[in-house]
């Protein structure tokens, strides 16, 4: 009788090996095309945390937006330094809206570590770290709309506060119904499309409004729009990483613990938060610059 064929041991983790894809629980599942690497069911907040230092399939989604998030908790004191105190027209509300910006994708990459961090940890733990994850990109992309639209309508205040309640509004709503388990469930598919439709229109409707009333020589140096174009095609880029699966998809266990679609993805976003960040001191050097003027209107 011939002996049954064995698998190739997987890598050691801690005296734990990682597990195959087909291996892992239903709801630790996320990607079919990374097949190794997983770490084992953790079920306590001890394990998760000392997985943090092991190598898996997970190590550089942690890592990337861990650096991220310590580096955009710093990025106020850089800004200030080096930009706000040199710009003798600077306002404090330009000081605000930039801390905003930072506050929100170091929140977002936070959530986004963390999410990672906990998704072995148990069904309940995962699905709140997903949530989180998902409510920290609204965030973010709630910080860097405020600071946009500052700029955008610098010489209309009233317009500028009408923009910033639309888009909090709508940022709040997403948030709300995400955090609410009974939102992820199927049924509320389409109210959850609409919803974050509704705040992705509110996000771009603001660039559109000034072009109409300013025209798109002004606007494009109130919103550096050349940074916007770039900062815009990273994030693209990153997202066609994550929905194509790709290299993972392409090449079957070349890349499930370095250089996955999901690490990719999170690079790509890391790049155009600190590309955005350039486009708004870009902005905020021409707004406040001796060659930009109001009339009339206020500018703070």
């Amino acid at each position: 009788m011939s002996k049954p064929l064995l698998r190739k041991p997987s890598i050691e983790l801690k005296k734990e090996r990682l597990l195959f894809y087909d291996e892992i629980p239903a709801w630790q599942k996320d990607n079919e095309y990374l097949l190794t690497g997983y770490r084992p069911t953790a079920g306590s907040w001890k394990k998760c945390l000392k997985s943090v230092l092991g190598w898996h399939n997970e190590t550089m989604n942690i890592h990337t937006h861990t650096f991220g998030a310590v580096l955009f908790a710093l990025l106020p004191f850089h800004f200030y330094y080096t930009l706000y105190q040199h710009v003798t027209t600077a306002q404090p509300i330009d000081a605000i809206v930039f801390t905003l910006y930072f506050l929100g994708v170091a929140i977002c990459f936070t959530c986004s570590a963390g999410c990672h961090i906990v998704w072995t940890h148990s069904p309940p733990i995962a699905s709140l770290g997903n949530r989180l994850d998902f409510s920290g990109i609204v965030i973010l992309m709630w910080g860097a709309s405020l600071a946009s639209i500052h700029f955008a309508f610098i010489c209309d205040p009233w317009l500028r506060t009408l923009h910033w309640i639309l888009v909090s509004a709508s940022a709040s709503g997403c948030v709300a119904f995400t955090m609410y388990p009974v939102f992820i469930k199927p049924a509320f598919r389409a109210f959850r499309a609409a919803m974050y439709a509704s705040f992705g229109l509110f996000a771009v409707v603001f660039v559109l409004h000034g072009v109409y009333l300013y025209g798109f020589a002004m606007q494009r140096r109130r919103l550096a729009v050349e940074w916007m174009v770039v900062m815009a095609l990273l994030n693209f880029t990153g997202a066609a990483f994550y929905a194509l699966r790709f290299p993972e998809a392409w090449f079957p266990r070349r890349f499930d613990f370095l250089g996955a679609s999901h690490q990719i993805f999170h690079v790509l976003v890391l790049a155009a938060g600190l590309v955005h960040y350039k486009g708004l001191a870009t902005a905020f050097v021409e707004v406040r610059g001796a060659q930009h003027t109001c009339g009339s209107i206020s500018t703070t």
